[in-house]
C-alpha cells in the first residue's frame, strides 16, 4: 500500500486509472484507503478532485466493461469448470446467478461498495447474459457511487484523515454489517410475504374480531411481548451506562456487601453454585428438556427447533456482544467480560427448561413455585459470582441481555404456536 501510495505521488491519474481498472478485472488492490488518500492530497491541493473522481470512475468502469466481456465470452461452463482456482467456483457462481437474475440491477449498484463481491459482479453480470446497456447504467452508476464517496470522505477529513482513519473503518465495517443484515431481512421476508400475509391475517382475525377466544394464549404472547419490551429497554440503558462507566459504585457496593456476608467458609458452596453453568450441567439441563418436550407430545418439532434455536443464538449472541464492544471500545479502561456469558447461558438453558414445565402443567401454584425456584437460582448464581470476583455489573448484564433474547425466542415461539391452532381451526 505504501508502494502504492508513493506511486500516486509521482504519476498521479493515471495510478488512479490503472489501479481502479486492474482492480474490477480481479486483482485485489486497497483501493478504498488509495481513493481516500487522493481525496486528502486534493484537500491539498495536489491534485484536482473533480479529475481525480472521473479518472477513477473511467479506470472502474473500463475494468468493470472488460470483466463483463470475460464473463460473456466464457460463459457458465467455463467457470463453473476453472473457477475454483480464481475463488469462483462453481456453488458461488450459481448462488450468485440466482441473486442478479431476481435482484441483477439493484444488486449491481451496490455490489461494488462490498469487497469481495464487486470483483466478480461484472463476471457474474456477463455470465448470465444482461444487456450490455442495463450493465452499463447500472454498474457506472454504483461504480461512480463508490468511487466518489471515499474520495470525499478522504477530502473532507484533509489532515485529519489519519487521526480519524481507524474510527472510519470501524464504522463501515458496522455499516456494512447492518446494511447486509437489512438486505438479508428483505429477501428473507420477501420470499416468505405469502405466508406472512396469511398470518398477519389470521392473527388480526382473532384478535379483533374473535377478541373473547384464545384468550390465555393472547394474554400469554402479551405479557411475554411486555418483558420483551422492558428487558430491552433495560439493555439499552445498561449499554450507555457501561460506556459511561458508571457501574464503579454499584459494583463496589454489592462486592461489599457479599464479602460482608459471606466469609471465606462460603467457598465451597460458593464454587459449587458457580459450577451450575458449566457445560456439563448445561447439558444435562437441555437434555431434560428435550426429554420433557418429547414426553409432553405437543408441538414437539416446534419447541424442539425453539429450544436449538434458544441455544445456539444465545452463544452466537454473547460472542458478538463482546466481538462488538471490545472492537468499539478497543484500548478503553472498560470491562472484557460485559455482559457475562455464563450467566447468559444459565439463564436460557434453565429459563427455556421451566419455561415448558409451566406452560404444559396447567397449575397455578406449580407455576408460582417454579418461578420463584427460578428467581432463588439466579440470586445464587449472582451471589457466587460476585463472591468469585466477577464483576456484579457483568453478571447482571449477562442476565438482561440473556432475557430479551429468551423473551424474545418465546414471542415467536407462541405466535407459531397460535398460528398453527388458528389454521386447524380454520379448516
Amino acid at each position: 500500500m505504501t508502494a502504492l501510495m508513493h506511486l500516486l505521488d509521482q504519476y498521479g491519474y493515471i495510478v488512479i486509472f490503472f489501479s481502479l481498472m486492474l482492480e474490477l478485472i480481479i486483482l485485489p488492490i486497497p483501493n478504498e484507503a488509495l481513493m481516500s488518500y487522493v481525496g486528502v492530497l486534493s484537500f491539498q491541493g495536489k491534485m484536482n478532485i473533480i479529475l481525480a473522481t472521473f479518472f477513477a470512475g473511467c479506470g472502474a468502469a473500463v475494468g468493470a466493461t472488460v470483466s463483463y466481456w470475460i464473463g460473456y465470452k466464457l460463459g457458465a461452463p467455463f467457470f463453473k469448470k476453472y473457477g475454483h482456482y480464481i475463488h469462483m467456483g462453481p456453488e458461488k457462481m450459481e448462488t450468485m446467478e440466482k441473486w442478479y437474475k431476481k435482484y441483477g440491477k439493484i444488486l449491481l449498484i451496490f455490489s461494488f461498495f462490498i469487497p469481495g463481491v464487486r470483483h466478480i459482479a461484472s463476471i457474474i453480470s456477463g455470465v448470465i447474459k444482461l444487456p450490455v446497456r442495463q450493465f452499463m447504467v447500472f454498474s457506472y452508476i454504483g461504480l461512480f457511487s463508490w468511487v466518489s464517496t471515499f474520495i470525499f470522505l478522504g477530502y473532507t477529513l484533509g489532515p485529519k484523515w489519519e487521526e480519524y482513519e481507524g474510527e472510519i473503518k470501524k464504522w463501515l465495517v458496522l455499516a456494512s454489517i447492518l446494511i447486509g443484515m437489512v438486505v438479508l431481512c428483505y429477501f428473507v421476508l420477501k420470499a416468505n410475504r405469502r405466508y406472512l400475509k396469511e398470518a398477519l391475517w389470521l392473527i388480526f382475525d382473532a384478535t379483533f374480531k374473535r377478541f373473547k377466544s384464545f384468550l390465555k394464549i393472547k394474554l400469554l404472547i402479551l405479557t411475554i411481548l411486555a418483558l420483551f419490551v422492558t428487558f430491552f429497554t433495560l439493555m439499552v440503558g445498561m449499554v450507555q451506562d457501561f460506556i459511561s462507566n458508571e457501574f464503579v459504585h454499584f459494583n463496589t457496593i454489592v462486592g461489599t456487601i457479599v464479602f460482608s456476608l459471606f466469609n471465606p467458609h462460603w467457598q465451597g458452596i460458593m464454587n459449587g453454585i458457580y459450577h451450575l453453568s458449566s457445560w456439563l450441567v448445561l447439558g444435562i439441563i437441555a437434555l431434560l428438556t428435550v426429554i420433557g418436550i418429547v414426553v409432553n407430545r405437543k408441538h414437539i418439532g416446534l419447541e424442539l427447533l425453539f429450544f436449538f434455536i434458544t441455544l445456539i443464538g444465545v452463544f452466537v449472541f454473547s460472542k458478538g456482544i463482546h466481538w462488538l464492544f471490545q472492537f468499539l471500545f478497543q484500548g478503553a479502561h472498560i470491562s472484557s467480560d460485559f455482559p457475562n456469558a455464563p450467566s447468559m447461558y444459565l439463564l436460557c438453558t434453565l429459563g427455556y427448561f421451566l419455561f415448558m414445565l409451566i406452560r404444559h402443567h396447567r397449575n397455578y401454584q406449580f407455576s408460582v413455585m417454579t418461578t420463584l425456584f427460578f428467581v432463588i437460582i439466579l440470586a445464587a448464581y449472582f451471589i457466587s459470582g460476585t463472591y468469585g470476583h466477577v464483576l456484579p455489573s457483568d453478571l447482571i448484564a449477562g442476565y438482561v441481555f440473556s432475557a430479551v433474547w429468551i423473551c424474545g425466542m418465546f414471542l415467536a415461539l407462541e405466535t407459531f404456536r397460535f398460528l398453527s391452532i388458528l389454521k386447524k381451526e380454520d379448516k
